[in-house]
């Protein structure tokens, strides 16, 4: 209630005020060393455009590309750099694919099974009801639990004869909760053994929360498409994304948008080499140089390690400060990723407690629904969603302290309140 709020906010919590800034799950900050400056390099010592000419700077642009797409394709251990496509960002790849491959004349038609589950970001949602309505296939929701985690078994029992895409986050943006992604490549790639090239089953994921985060090996996690941004694990800039998608499914899909290219300009048609058939439009060169010179700055395997030992440990003290808090509920479990929501109850909705916060003690969390609705109904959020906490490379114990603090500060006012 806006009354309940305003009188906790005018105790004045806090007398020091620092930013703090937890919202990583939505984008990082700061960005990785380099990027800006590597941005700011390329608009005013290059400029040009890729595969747009053969002088100098156009060839300069074109290398960046070329570069960002080995290491990509290297860092996610895809077959070659032609499985690597780029797009104005993780929502769009994510389309690209979806629009691409779902429709009564493209590869996964009429009248077939789409699964997706509960965790899924509006991203992937959005884009597949639209999808399946154009040529009439059902889309089936897989539950999670309460901490947003999906049951393997129960992800592959719903898949049928008639299943033709498989749509799962490989971390949920709500709690943090790794999905048993691995598992399900595998149980998708035996059927597929049994069945037609017409009747295979395309394995999606969306990386949105873990790529730069967590290692991701698309064979060994059994995934035909994985989609990406650069501005959150991978401490890029936004507005621009990665796709990749398995050769075996390079001839199936069909551009969703059609434009000018570098490659045969002469025919009225994108071209059907990948990953130029997905490519329209020129790209963001700027975003792609600073892309590179985060996945340049990104630390060594003996480092990497440490990186993911921090970020658990992280994730450990955050869940385990917050649920020694009386009078909040908290979704998620400690994991790799410090991400957790927490929910105050109705006499402080998730809005009011973001402004608290963010007013009295300087820390920048997100409040709401997350882009993920459907995950909330499991949570029993579904009114108001939660107050979401992420931590990233950048995040450090103190930081965590002073949330797991801030927020048991707010708890007790408002049950001395009540």
């Amino acid at each position: 209630m806006p009354s309940r709020s305003n009188s906790i906010a005018e105790t004045n919590l806090s007398e020091t005020k620092r930013r703090i800034y937890l919202d990583h799950a939505a984008t990082s900050w700061p960005k990785a060393d380099g990027v800006t400056d590597a941005m700011v390099e390329f608009l005013s010592s290059v400029g040009a455009s890729a595969s747009r000419g053969n002088y100098a700077s156009a060839m300069k642009a074109s290398e960046l590309v070329r570069s960002l797409r080995y290491k990509l394709a290297r860092f996610i251990h895809a077959e070659s750099e032609s499985c690597i496509s780029f797009h104005g960002g993780c929502t769009h790849a994510l389309n690209c694919v979806i629009h691409g491959l779902v429709g009564s004349s493209k590869s996964i038609g009429d009248g077939s099974h789409l699964l997706l589950s509960a965790v899924e970001h509006n991203a992937v949602i959005r884009p597949l009801l639209v999808a399946a309505k154009s040529c009439n296939a059902t889309v089936e929701e897989v539950p999670a639990d309460r901490n947003g985690l999906l049951d393997a078994d129960e992800v592959i029992s719903r898949i049928n004869d008639e299943t033709r895409l498989v749509a799962l986050s490989h971390v949920s943006n709500v709690t943090g909760a790794v999905q048993p992604i691995a598992e399900i490549g595998a149980a998708i790639a035996e059927a597929n053994r049994s069945r037609s090239e017409s009747e295979r089953i395309l394995f999606l994921c969306d990386a949105a929360q873990s790529l730069g985060y967590l290692p991701i090996n698309v064979a060994s996690l059994g995934v035909h498409a994985l989609a990406a941004p650069a501005h959150k694990g991978c401490g890029g800039p936004p507005g621009i994304g990665m796709l990749y998608l398995s050769p075996k499914w390079h001839s199936a899909i069909q551009p969703w948008m059609q434009g000018g290219t570098g490659h045969d300009g002469r025919s009225d048609m994108m071209p059907e080499s990948m990953p130029a058939k997905l490519e329209p439009g020129t790209m963001n060169l700027p975003a792609i140089a600073g892309w590179l010179a985060a996945m340049e700055s990104m630390a060594t395997p003996n480092e990497l390690d440490d990186s993911s030992q921090k970020l658990a440990a992280l994730s450990q003290r955050l869940h385990v400060g917050l649920n020694g808090i009386d009078g909040i509920k908290v979704f998620g479990q400690p994991g790799p990723l410090p991400i957790a929501s927490l929910d105050f109850g109705p006499d402080l909705p998730p809005d009011d407690a973001a402004a608290i916060l963010d007013s009295e003690f300087g820390i920048e969390v997100r409040s709401g629904h997350h882009c993920a609705a459907r995950l909330h109904c499991h949570l029993g959020t579904e009114t108001a969603g939660t107050l979401r906490i992420s931590g990233g490379h950048g995040t450090t114990s103190d930081e965590i302290d002073a949330m797991v603090a801030a927020v048991a500060e707010i708890a007790a006012q408002i049950t001395s309140l009540v």
